[in-house]
């Protein structure tokens, strides 16, 4: 709880005091707050309860995970699951490895070997990762390889991109929005299409 009092501080702070607003409306707008983020630590809690977590995880929403191997998730990072819920999974003998002030909503992503986030990543609702094709194309019943997917930081991926097995994407990259992403994406480039290509050089 301790680790939210900041988050609650913020919420409080959002209703000064005046002539027009009593310091007791303050003080139970502040008991409210503490009581609302008090549920949702309770909530994102539980509904991690399978991962490894750093401080001040969040779920906005319930997401639906499928946890058989490893899921790591690094500090201040959010999953959200206003738009769209997000999806995950992670399948036995997988790892999954999500950085630091990460911010996901409505994203699904499927790890059966590894996919690691890096920090400060922004990832839309719909976008999908995976870095296996699941089923061969002669035999739907037969395993295919893997090749690990790699999103370095300050990566953001817009809404319904695809990211697929073997990419790496470089820091501070840009995929826009229902891009198929086949192939690595160089540090601070745009990158759009269907397969995805080189649009422009961003800032850094």
């Amino acid at each position: 709880m301790i680790q939210y009092i900041q988050l609650v501080k913020a919420e409080y702070y959002r209703y000064p005091s005046t002539e027009s607003n009593p310091k007791i409306l303050e003080i139970v707008k502040f008991l409210l707050a503490v009581l609302r983020k008090g549920i949702s630590l309770f909530l994102s809690l539980f509904y991690l309860r399978n991962a490894t977590t750093g401080n001040q995880v969040y779920c906005n929403g319930k997401p639906s995970l499928q946890i058989s191997g490893i899921l790591k998730i690094g500090n201040r990072t959010s999953l959200w699951s206003t738009i769209q819920q997000t999806r995950s999974s992670v399948f036995k003998n997988a790892s999954m490895i999500i950085g630091n002030h990460t911010f996901i909503n409505g994203a699904r992503i499927a790890a059966k070997h590894h996919i690691e986030i890096g920090d400060h990543v922004h990832i839309a609702p719909e976008v999908i990762i995976m870095e296996s094709d699941f089923h061969d194309t002669s035999n739907h019943q037969m395993d295919v390889d893997c090749a690990k997917v790699v999103i370095g930081n300050h990566v953001w991926i817009a809404t319904r991109a695809m990211i697929l097995k073997g990419v790496t994407i470089g820091e501070g990259a840009v995929v826009a929005g229902g891009s198929v992403v086949t192939k690595n994406v160089e540090p601070y480039t745009l990158v759009s299409g269907t397969p995805a290509k080189f649009i422009k050089y961003l800032n850094k």
